[in-house]
């Protein structure tokens, strides 16, 4: 089976969090990045980025030449975002996760350094 949570590493689930993040980032920011690094780079005095926070939503709002963007989302949507299904992906492996296996008490090291 090739893709099976109960093989997993604490290193895999890491790396599907990094994957998520990154990936969240590129498809809910990547138009307004895009649209930032156009601004910054617009003749001077063209270009405008404003970010705030008002009543619990974030704003951000980029303008410049032939540019505008804007973008908002409630805190609580930002934080749900961020870490639930981080969260729901690592319950899912705490779940799948085989139990150590015993080793009988017949085939213990009793030897003392």
């Amino acid at each position: 089976m090739a893709f099976s949570l109960s093989r997993w590493r604490a290193t895999h689930l890491l790396g599907a969090w990094a994957v998520y993040w990154i990936g969240l980032v590129v498809v809910k920011l990547g138009t307004g990045l895009v649209a930032a690094s156009r601004a910054v780079n617009s003749a001077p005095g063209h270009g405008k980025i404003d970010v705030g926070m008002n009543n619990g939503v974030f704003t951000a709002n980029v303008a410049g030449d032939g540019v505008h963007w804007t973008g908002s989302a409630s805190l609580m949507s930002i934080v749900l975002w961020l870490c639930g299904p981080p969260l729901l992906l690592w319950l899912l492996w705490l779940v799948t996760r085989r139990a150590p296996v015993a080793t009988p008490e017949s085939e213990r090291d009793f030897r003392v350094s």
